[in-house]
């Protein structure tokens, strides 16, 4: 399981580091919201199917079926002559991805006791540790030496090898007799990719805000049949800790979806700039990933370090939109808004860490009065709710982003404006915190 994660935090950190250097050489900086769309609609499709799936078939089985399809997806990626043809392959892999990501975290919860899932857990935050050093590094090098198309393959046989090394001990661990009884989640699977679809369609004119606004309702109906009762209602307790885990990611991962590109085509930073920035910002989520894995918050102290993270997250967002407010450029000749927008970022990273395992604990533990909610369902919601939060934020950052990428005095006003709505949203985890 770790070395399947430690490769997912490479994925992360190649395909953050290439965006901006793709569009840049392919023309489809005007895309950026598409890009970010179309992925989350492929991982939508396949993500709620993970747990029918399942029924049917073995974790190992699964891994061995979709595993070529993410390596051919990387690889049509790589080849790609023109945006269209990159982004398919993006979708091909996100495709995979998705019923992946259900695959995995049930795996941690029904193959492993208690204690070694908060060990697998606090070694996650390691192992992204470990990802934000050699990922960044990997990444940025193999762009400036041998270019962007390389960095998305030549990690590919590490991938393969972490695969077959999980698949063989799952073959020990599956247990026997799928039952084949839970329900294909299709509807609202396809509700999800058409709503985060019509996300990404938002633009700076009042019908393309009202179509966006139809796919954020639309995205969210869907969820309340896939998530358990009372998560978009904020019910007390596990449902409560499911919705902080859709707000956390959401306005984390909506930085992390523009700060590459903000470093790049707003403050000229080329690939070795952006490593720089993306391994600081998982540096600083690793660290206190760690720091909160090996001392746990329980009771009311959950809620006081959730309000420290928070605080970093907002504040973190906050020096990003000083870093490219309008007037600034004058601080430009001594890089001030380049560090501002590393000590920003690096903010959030420690914010998340501070944040993120004590609430995935918080919601995969056995409340002491039963709710309802077994543990292998509340292991699907934390990844439900993660990875819609992501999509709807990062899709609407991308886009609001999209809309200006050939103007680029009021392109920093914009991106100013998005890193504090971002700071905003994360103050909302203060209350969620305290009904969770």
């Amino acid at each position: 399981m770790l070395s399947v994660e430690l490769v997912a935090a490479m994925q992360t950190y190649v395909t953050g580091t290439i965006t901006p250097l793709m569009a840049a050489d392919l023309g489809a900086q005007q895309h950026y919201g598409l890009l970010v769309a179309a992925v989350q609609a492929g991982l939508f499709l396949t993500m709620p199917l993970g747990a029918a799936l399942l029924s049917r078939w073995s974790a190992a089985t699964m891994l061995s079926w979709l595993t070529p399809v993410v390596v051919l997806g990387g690889v049509v990626s790589a080849l790609a002559p023109t945006f269209p043809v990159f982004l398919a392959g993006r979708v091909l892999a996100a495709l995979a991805s998705g019923a992946l990501m259900t695959v995995g975290m049930s795996a941690l919860v029904t193959a492993l006791p208690e204690s070694w899932r908060r060990g697998v857990l606090a070694g996650y935050a390691m192992v992204w540790l470990v990802a934000s050093l050699v990922g960044p590094l990997y990444a940025g090098w193999t762009a400036a030496v041998i270019g962007w198309r390389w960095a998305l393959v030549a990690y590919l046989p590490l991938l393969l090898v972490a695969r077959a090394v999980v698949i063989s001990r799952l073959r020990r661990l599956d247990r026997a007799g799928q039952d084949g009884d839970r329900p294909l989640g299709v509807i609202p699977a396809i509700a999800l990719a058409a709503g985060i679809t019509l996300v990404s369609l938002a633009g700076p004119s009042w019908p393309s805000l009202v179509v966006a606004a139809v796919g954020t309702v639309v995205v969210i109906t869907a969820s309340g049949r896939i998530l358990p009762a009372g998560v978009l209602t904020a019910r007390r307790g596990r449902p409560s800790g499911v919705l902080v885990v859709a707000v956390l990611c959401g306005s984390y991962f909506g930085a992390q979806a523009i700060v590459a590109i903000t470093a790049h085509d707003l403050l000229g930073r080329g690939a070795g700039s952006i490593a720089v920035l993306l391994g600081a910002g998982g540096a600083g989520w690793s660290v206190m990933g760690a720091v909160c894995s090996r001392w746990p918050a329980r009771g009311e102290a959950f809620t006081r370090r959730v309000a420290v993270g928070t605080g970093c997250l907002a504040v973190g967002a906050a020096v990003l939109a000083v870093s490219l407010l309008p007037g600034t450029e004058a601080l430009a000749v001594a890089d001030v808004r380049w560090w501002l927008h590393l000590l920003g970022w690096t903010l959030c990273g420690v914010g998340m860490g501070t944040c993120y395992v004590d609430t995935l604990n918080r919601v995969l533990d056995e409340p002491e009065v039963p709710d309802g909610i077994a543990t292998s369902e509340a292991a699907q919601a934390l990844v439900m709710s993660e990875v819609i939060g992501t999509a709807l934020i990062t899709t609407a950052t991308a886009s609001a982003l999209a809309w200006v990428a050939v103007l680029p005095a009021e392109r920093t006003a914009y991106s100013a404006v998005v890193y504090g709505g971002l700071g905003a949203l994360a103050l909302l985890l203060v209350p969620l915190s305290r009904r969770a």
